[in-house]
């Protein structure tokens, strides 16, 4: 690996949906706008994940580029926004975190253009 390579700090975010396909959808889009405001970016995402009962709806792993700029995106004062979208929409969230990655190992991907995997 290439000593000057970019280290970034991943986030898994497991979501359980609780209302409508479409507000979901809608909840998930603007999380990702969120991580963006804060130089965060989406790496992974993973929807519809099966395997049985108590697995998340959506996996999305985010990544950041210091502890400074995860903070700032949990902290950011516009998650307040979200809070009756979340209410509707998701049922239940799980954030982990903390794994650094060589940005090398894999491009950024374009929110739109993240694949829905649905195995």
């Amino acid at each position: 690996m290439d000593g000057d390579a970019e280290q970034r700090i991943d986030l898994t975010l497991r979501l359980w949906r609780g209302g409508s396909k479409r507000q979901f959808e809608r909840y998930i889009t603007r999380l990702l706008k969120l991580a963006d405001h804060q130089d965060g970016r989406a790496e992974r995402r993973a929807a519809e994940v099966e395997g049985g009962p108590g697995r998340p709806d959506a996996v999305l792993v985010l990544s950041f580029p210091d502890t400074a700029a995860v903070d700032a995106y949990l902290t950011d004062p516009r998650r307040d926004d979200l809070e009756e979208l979340a209410a509707k929409a998701v049922k239940r969230s799980l954030i982990t975190g903390g794994r650094k990655h060589d940005a090398s190992e894999h491009g950024p991907v374009e929110v739109t253009d993240l694949p829905l995997e649905s195995t």
